[in-house]
């Protein structure tokens, strides 16, 4: 089950609470593999049974993993006001089956990206968009997943775009193959990198800014000051204080003559 965040920490955390239990393209899409449920509970056939916990059952989903070869087709750009009403009518059309994720910009059209739609527009385009996966992308050969880091061996039969199905954000920086590539925002907000046919080696890390870093250390710094002020802050108080009091007192007495 899912349930609405009191805060909506990334886009696609405001469309999630709608995932439907009986569409297999959402449990790929959202890379949901396991699932627990009373053993009375009627599920789809995809769902397969591993094992029973007490009153419990436990099931597996195939999905394709971190990652997806996918195709775009589209493009929006717009406001983050505009992007909720698109992406759920993304998620409620035929286009996730279809593994038919549009590119989104929110804010900016510099990227590249030569006359796209009104993100505003996104409702009332997607329905009308005819649904087909058409002929294979290739395979996703292999996943490694790091702390801050994704890398996926692919063969690509097409040009497609590799979906890591993690949240965007400008900070991810992405290699193909050893080579710096730039990495957009597909539905539904998710981080993709086009990809060329061919085998290629994707690397996808997450980078802080400079300033998160330096806030960062500040902070580390910061920890054991106070741990020493709480301890040992009287007696270093008396030490310091007449170095400081004196010469105060001895102004204000100068000024008052």
């Amino acid at each position: 089950m899912t349930g609405r965040l009191y805060h909506a920490l990334s886009f696609n955390s405001d469309i999630f609470r709608y995932f439907d239990e009986t569409r297999r393209d959402l449990y790929n899409l959202y890379n949901i593999r396991y699932v627990v449920a009373p053993e009375e509970q009627m599920l789809p056939d995809f769902v397969k049974p591993l094992q029973q916990f007490g009153r419990h059952r436990l099931y597996q989903v195939e999905t394709t993993g971190y990652f997806d070869l996918v195709g775009s087709g589209l493009a929006f750009a717009g406001g983050k006001t505009d992007f909720y009403p698109a992406a759920s009518s993304w998620l409620a059309s035929g286009l996730p089956g279809a593994k038919q994720h549009p590119e989104v910009l929110i804010g900016s059209t510099s990227q590249g990206i030569e006359r796209p739609l009104p993100l505003r527009a996104a409702v009332d385009v997607i329905p009308t968009v005819k649904a087909s996966a058409g002929p294979s992308r290739g395979a996703v050969l292999s996943e490694e997943v790091g702390s801050n880091s994704f890398a996926a061996g692919v063969r690509v039969e097409r040009e497609s775009w590799l979906l890591l199905k993690a949240t965007y954000h400008p900070n991810w920086r992405a290699t193909v193959d050893g080579v710096e590539t730039d990495t957009v925002m597909l539905m539904p907000s998710f981080v993709g990198v086009r990809l060329l046919p061919g085998n290629h080696q994707v690397q996808l890390e997450y980078r802080s800014r400079r300033l998160r870093m330096v806030l960062l250390g500040l902070g580390l710094l910061t920890l054991p000051l106070i741990v020493i002020s709480e301890k040992h802050g009287e007696s270093l108080w008396r030490r310091i204080a007449p170095r400081f009091v004196g010469p105060i007192s001895n102004s204000a007495k100068g000024r008052r003559r």
